[in-house]
């Protein structure tokens, strides 16, 4: 009983390295939540460690306490044996997902279909342009699917002025990686970061047909079509002549970093580069006298060695005010499509900080990871709070003179 390209004494292994010490458990956001063993790090390494022992048999049950784990790997931070959480996981899900009720199935199967497929995407996001062109899609929000997606269409920066300025400055070469959510919602960053990174004398492309890099299907037990993506992927960037390749968010940049080698160094985040260019130019910003929230993704510990960098970044803008969130580390609940799946769970969990937002009053709140920022876009919506919600980068590329 194993799943394809699955080393089963490998996942033994990895999940012998735990030592049940318990210390995982005050980092777990569904631990917290539930009170329950099975809900907690430490119990799912050892239900997958008895799946793959064969001391007990996949069901519903051990799917579904699998399935919660919103991969945040808070866990893996406070693990003192520096367990592999990650790939036990991402193998437990692999060996149960043929449990997952119907409905969960069909739900996953259409969300990774659509977020995976360029033409899915494009398809989906001409549908959504229409709900909204026809007034439709403030009636569906109740959906949510659609109630993560934008309530009207976002009107990018004219590309013709992106390509003008990018041909002015050609020092660096960049290429921006859009996330398949980003591309899915039609979200600003892409637009964004061009804009802002051609000002800051790099030549910036951002290629149509790149191929998923299989984050959220690893992450959902896919991990066939997951390594199929990944290598499609790596083959359509390994010969771009390129000093660096760029993921807009946090989500996809955590998983390319872990074959980042493949890549030939060139693997950046986004807000580190952007970070080492206005460091190094001449460049000012407009004063922006506003408060605004501080979102750090789970994912973004995952891709930068800086927990400051974001900070610093923003700094750059004259009068703002930057407030963090007092439980910073705890993870919003939006984890991979947990939002779209299991929205209870992503529910209670972000509602800490949205009733820490409404005591401060803030204008905007920052995210660099596209499905927080959906999560907590929709949350805003729900409850007619008057918050803007972007991606670090786009703030800047607003502010910038």
């Amino acid at each position: 009983m194993q799943s394809d390209h699955i080393n089963t004494q490998e996942i033994i292994q990895a999940a012998d390295e735990c030592v049940m010490c318990g210390l995982c458990l005050p980092h777990c956001p569904t631990y917290e939540l539930a009170k329950v063993e099975s809900e907690s790090p430490r119990g799912r390494i050892a239900l997958v460690r008895g799946l793959y022992e064969q001391h007990i048999q996949p069901n519903k049950n051990i799917h579904t306490h699998l399935d919660h784990c919103l991969t945040c790997l808070n866990c893996e931070s406070a693990c003192p044996a520096n367990v592999n959480y990650e790939i036990i996981i991402d193998a437990g899900r692999a060996l149960t997902k043929t449990q997952q009720s119907f409905n969960k199935k069909i739900q996953q199967s259409i969300l990774l279909f659509i977020l995976g497929n360029l033409y899915a995407r494009k398809l989906f996001n001409f549908l959504a342009r229409i709900l909204r062109f026809l007034g439709i899609a403030t009636q569906l929000h109740k959906s949510r699917l659609l109630s993560l997606l934008p309530d009207k269409n976002i009107p990018n920066k004219n590309r013709l002025e992106f390509e003008k300025e990018s041909r002015k400055n050609n020092d660096k070469r960049v290429i921006l990686l859009n996330s398949c959510a980003g591309d899915l919602t039609n979200d600003e960053t892409l637009a964004a970061a061009t804009y802002l990174l051609s000002k800051l004398d790099c030549n910036v492309t951002h290629p149509k047909k790149i191929n998923c890099c299989g984050a959220l299907h690893q992450h959902c037990g896919n991990i066939q079509t997951a390594t199929t993506l990944k290598n499609k992927f790596i083959s359509s960037l390994q010969n771009k002549k390129t000093e660096y390749i760029v993921p807009l968010t946090t989500g996809c940049g955590a998983y390319v970093k872990q074959f980042s080698d493949k890549l030939n160094g060139k693997f950046i985040d986004l807000n580190e580069l952007i970070l080492r260019q206005i460091e190094q130019q001449n460049i000012s910003f407009k004063p922006l006298a506003k408060k605004v929230f501080l979102h750090i993704p789970c994912s973004q510990k995952k891709v930068m060695n800086d927990d400051y960098l974001t900070d610093r970044l923003l700094s750059f803008i004259p009068d703002i005010e930057i407030i963090h969130f007092q439980d910073e580390n705890a993870c919003c609940g939006a984890g991979g499509l947990n939002t779209l799946i299991y929205d209870d769970i992503a529910d209670q969990l972000i509602s800490n900080k949205i009733n820490q937002i409404k005591q401060h009053n803030a204008a905007y709140l920052v995210s660099s990871n596209i499905g927080c920022a959906l999560h907590f876009q929709a949350r805003f919506r729900q409850e007619n709070i008057p918050v803007q919600v972007c991606h670090p980068v786009t703030l800047l590329a607003q502010q910038v003179l």
